[in-house]
């Protein structure tokens, strides 16, 4: 499914999810051959975005690892911000205080709630001490920000970017995605699964933020046409910023719906440096092992 590059002389906006993607399992390490890759991509004059859900403070560091002084996009979109040089007036597209507190102040949310985090870009409160959220939410790595664990989540103040709730396991799920569907106007509900014990998260953002406008919004700001930017993700929430790009490529370790879609797919994992193997190639970042495309 590999296409050409329209002009080998043009140069790429480079768009790269982190968990699954840029990052080895277990969300702490870049691979070597993807870092190396992409700071050579930039030497060549390619401009590299990382585009995640994490927030600010889960994924600075490898900003600042790649060396980066590009727009960071967190919570898929929902903050776009400038790090480094800051002459780009932060973006944020949240859920409103009063749609947070409705959905709190709904009885089989809040009666049902095994932990719960709500966060904003520069604030987060967990409902009680779990070491999977404090590590998956990246709480323990706070900089600038504030962070509480207390269960009065209802007396939070102010627009959120993401509720994440975790139920009890007698819970009726069902009755869930019925009282969420009241709010179907100002929220979008993806859920995932967390890998240490299997519990399902419902995660909760705003309706009008996804991957693909943020991969539109990065193309108009560098001034790149779509058509050459390039996009790199694994799961679900990737699906329509591979769509919206003109070379959107699955991790190899993708989900099998963003892999239906894509434009090509690694032939490496995320812990093999499949995105450091692709682009390469893409690229044509070592001419002497270059392949084809």
């Amino acid at each position: 499914m590999a296409i050409q590059r329209r002009n080998m002389e043009q140069k790429h906006l480079i768009l790269c999810d982190l968990d699954g993607t840029l990052l080895k399992s277990g969300g702490r390490e870049i691979h070597p051959d993807t870092k190396k890759a992409l700071l050579q991509a930039k030497k060549q004059g390619h401009i590299v975005c990382i585009v995640t859900g994490r927030p600010h403070r889960g994924s600075i560091k490898f900003y600042r690892e790649l060396g980066l002084n590009t727009l960071l996009c967190n919570f898929n979109g929902g903050h776009i911000h400038d790090p480094k040089v800051k002459q780009f007036k932060r973006l944020v597209f949240p859920i409103s205080e009063s749609i947070v507190k409705s959905i709190l102040n709904e009885s089989h949310i809040y009666d049902q709630i095994e932990n719960s985090v709500i966060e904003y870009y520069n604030k987060a409160v967990c409902w009680k001490k779990d070491d999977f959220f404090e590590t998956y939410f990246h709480l323990d790595t706070i900089e600038n920000d504030t962070f509480t664990i207390s269960k009065l989540i209802r007396d939070w103040k102010g627009s959120a970017n993401a509720i994440l709730i975790q139920f009890k396991d007698d819970t009726n799920l069902d009755e869930v995605y019925r009282v969420l569907e009241k709010y179907s106007n100002a929220i979008k509900l993806n859920t995932w699964t967390r890998y240490d014990n299997g519990s399902l998260i419902f995660e909760i953002s705003s309706k009008f933020i996804d991957k693909g406008m943020t991969a539109r919004i990065l193309a108009q700001y560098y001034n790149i046409d779509i058509r050459d930017v390039i996009a790199y993700g694994d799961e679900i929430n990737d699906i329509e910023m591979l769509m919206a790009v003109g070379y959107g490529v699955a991790m190899k370790n993708g989900n099998i719906v963003i892999k239906s879609i894509a434009n090509d797919i690694t032939r490496k994992t995320n812990d093999e440096g499949g995105v450091g193997d692709h682009l390469s190639n893409f690229l044509s970042l070592n001419e002497e092992n270059a392949i084809k495309i």
